[in-house]
């Protein structure tokens, strides 16, 4: 991997993380407040300033415009500008939307290529946020203008001010930095450079004053200077100036409070074979901007590269124009040094205890106690093993719950309805890939309680609800399992209504008196399902529930479904904690080894303990306390056999879309498997292949198919 795609990665992983936080920063409810807390402005302007400073390091001009804009919001609002609590929403709105562009750009980027699109709708919606509020409020004038400095300033609030300003032991100096010859983006190494002494001093004034323009060929003849007031002493700027990486001179002036003339000149020659430049008179121009009581945004990113670096920068913009976008996308965990400290501890032990038991075997006076002894130590260490690998995967659900308070604030503007989130459980920890794939399912299932759960506000106000509905997003652990709660107090599912659509659409053919409420709760789950009228922009079209089954089955979980008419409706969804492990029952059919997943068996039943009725169509049920359940031989649903064994154990396996009863053979016991993809020679029997979840490696070598229970009820 080439020096610059390790950069795009950093800078994709860094990124995305920096706007998952402004996110949640900006969702959480302000009305309390009636704005942003200080700590949080401060936080959306550091976030906002880190940003821009890499985007403009990488090259992207447009972020980096984007990015400064929204940056000095932020910074005029810290100084004190008075925002109303209208005001607030509209630079919410428009931070948020800001935050969904960067993302799409960045998500490009991470695919190899450029960040393309059009900011000039963005850019001006920014540049327009606090015009109004000149407007409004005549105590606070602002330019809105972020690239310009004002050159008309009244004379003598700026005399007034610099009297303020060197009050103590604060000293004003003049740099000025020339670059060697040849080295390239100075524009950008000037930012660099007010990054590098920004804790040491503020920066009043710079020449040229707009970096991220086309500056360089003007530094490049002029140099570059910069007019600071700080409190330390010259040595230390000299110090922390001389680490510019391509610094041809240096040149530090302090002028005097008195009289605003040169008091000293100093030269630092950076090059011992060069003969240093002697630094000229301060012109009384240069003295009249020092005086200017304007702050420039700095970059916090310090520029390090070198000339062969900048030149394949140049060289790989023109490369990615034309690269198609990649496949495989890389992804990122931040892990704590703590796990793997331990991880490599326990490699340690398990590769002496290795060692260990190899010798053993190997010895002439061999002990079996003592080769078991090691070989119960080794088998100890590969289980804890085991244990912290899952916990380096494992990563709080909050920042997929975060996403749905977007979905939540969105549909609310554009519906009318108020409805208030409340999460429980967001540190709940979940596989990372399971995370990955669990966002849209939430975002459906959401939406939906948003768009038919949730009453418009007329509605509510002929209930005994509070105006504002609730929806409860709860995640929490269960031994292997994570349980995803959705919950809303709105007017729940009508069993008739979906009974009726449900008949309508040939889904079943029972009479509504034959079906139970779980029964017809779970219609909403069939492909193309709707109860919906008309089509709207969020529902109508019977494409959201059926997606939310069919991926939650690809993450090997389940939805169930509760509600009360008038009352509400919940969800809930059970997830493994992890893809790669799951927790089995091992059984025997027809001399083959089967594994049926724990999250699936209720109930066993060895022979002779359950009782089998045959209808006239000649299917059988079992009766178990009072509930009847249809029985299936695994031989007959795998096309092994249609023989009926008067023997063998009956499992009673659920799922959300109801319960069966199995009779197999034998069981063999627990065992924890790792999944394994299906053979490709079973790929070819389909009707096989269909009620298969994957497939496993046994202790003995062989392998044993995992069965997949939901396609087994659902056939």
């Amino acid at each position: 991997m080439s020096g610059i795609d390790s950069m795009n990665e950093f800078y994709v992983q860094e990124n995305m993380q920096l706007l998952e936080q402004l996110e949640e920063i900006l969702l959480v409810d302000h009305s309390d407040t009636g704005g942003l807390a200080k700590e949080q402005i401060e936080e959306i302007f550091r976030a906002m300033h880190t940003i821009k400073g890499s985007s403009a390091m990488m090259g992207y001009d447009s972020l980096t415009t984007l990015t400064h804009c929204i940056e000095d919001v932020f910074d005029e609002i810290r100084k004190g500008l008075e925002v109303s609590a209208e005001k607030w929403e509209q630079i919410i709105d428009v931070v948020l939307l800001s935050i969904d562009f960067l993302k799409e750009e960045i998500s490009n980027i991470q695919q190899g290529l450029l960040p393309e699109s059009s900011i000039d709708e963005l850019h001006d919606k920014v540049l327009n946020l606090l015009k109004d509020n000149e407007e409004d409020n005549d105590e606070n004038t602002l330019d809105m203008d972020f690239n310009l400095v004002d050159e008309e300033m009244n004379q003598q609030t700026k005399e007034d001010n610099d009297e303020i300003e060197l009050i103590g032991s604060e000293k004003k100096y003049c740099i000025k930095v020339l670059f060697e010859d040849g080295c390239g983006m100075e524009g950008i190494r000037a930012l660099g450079v007010t990054t590098s002494i920004e804790d040491l001093c503020t920066i009043n004034e710079t020449i040229p004053a707009d970096l991220m323009g086309d500056c360089d060929e003007e530094i490049i003849k002029d140099g570059f200077t910069m007019y600071v007031k700080t409190e330390n002493d010259k040595p230390s700027l000299e110090k922390c100036l001389q680490e510019t990486m391509f610094l041809k001179t240096l040149q530090i002036t302090e002028i005097s409070r008195a009289s605003n003339k040169v008091e000293e000149i100093e030269e630092v020659n950076l090059k011992p074979d060069e003969e240093a430049e002697i630094a000229t008179d301060t012109t009384e121009k240069e003295i009249e901007v020092v005086e200017k009581n304007i702050e420039i945004s700095k970059i916090n990113e310090d520029l390090k590269s070198d000339k062969d670096n900048a030149k394949e920068v140049e060289d790989n913009k023109k490369d990615k124009v034309t690269q198609t976008k990649k496949e495989n996308k890389n992804s990122y965990l931040t892990v704590n040094i703590d796990k793997i400290d331990s991880l490599m501890n326990l490699v340690g032990e398990i590769v002496t205890t290795e060692s260990m038991v190899e010798k053993q075997s190997q010895l002439e006076n061999f002990d079996p106690d003592n080769f078991e002894k090691q070989a119960r130590r080794l088998h100890q260490l590969t289980n804890e093993l085991q244990d912290v690998v899952m916990s380096i995967r494992m990563v709080p659900i909050s920042s997929t719950f975060t996403k749905m308070q977007r979905v939540v604030r969105d549909m609310s503007k554009k519906t009318g309805k108020k409805v208030d989130l409340v999460l429980i459980g967001e540190q709940t920890e979940v596989d990372k890939n399971i995370l990955e794939n669990i966002s849209d399912p939430l975002m459906h299932m959401v939406r939906n309680s948003m768009d038919h759960g949730i009453e418009t506000p007329e509605e509510r106000k002929n209930t005994t609800k509070p105006e504002k509905a609730t929806v409860t997003l709860e995640a929490k652990n269960t031994g292997g399992d994570i349980l995803i709660i959705i919950k809303d107090d709105g007017r729940g599912l009508n069993k008739e209504a979906i009974v009726k659509k449900a008949i309508e659409k040939g889904v079943t053919s029972k009479s509504i008196n034959e079906i139970s409420d779980k029964e017809a709760y779970n219609f909403i789950l069939a492909p193309g399902f709707s109860t919906k009228e008309a089509v709207t922009e969020y529902s109508g079209r019977g494409v959201g529930m059926d997606v939310v089954y069919t991926n939650i089955r690809k993450l090997r979980g389940s939805i169930s479904i509760d509600s009360e008419y008038g009352k509400g409706t919940t969800f809930i969804i059970r997830i493994p904690l992890t893809l790669a492990i799951v927790d089995g029952m091992k059984i025997k059919n027809d001399d083959e080894t089967y594994i049926i997943p724990s999250l699936n068996i209720k109930e066993v039943f060895r022979y002779g303990a359950y009782d089998i009725v045959e209808n006239p169509n000649g299917e059988e049920h079992s009766i178990i306390r009072g509930n009847c359940y249809k029985i299936c031989r695994l031989s007959k649903i795998l096309g092994l056999s249609d023989f009926k064994k008067d023997d063998g154990i009956m499992i009673l396996v659920e799922s959300e879309m109801g319960n069966i009863c199995l009779i197999v053979d034998s069981i063999l016991g627990q065992q924890q498997v790792v999944i394994k993809p299906i053979p490709t020679i079973l790929t070819q029997f389909r009707g096989v292949q269909s009620y298969l979840a994957g497939c496993s490696i046994l202790e003995d070598g062989s392998i044993s198919l995992i069965l997949d229970v939901n396609a087994m009820i659902h056939r």
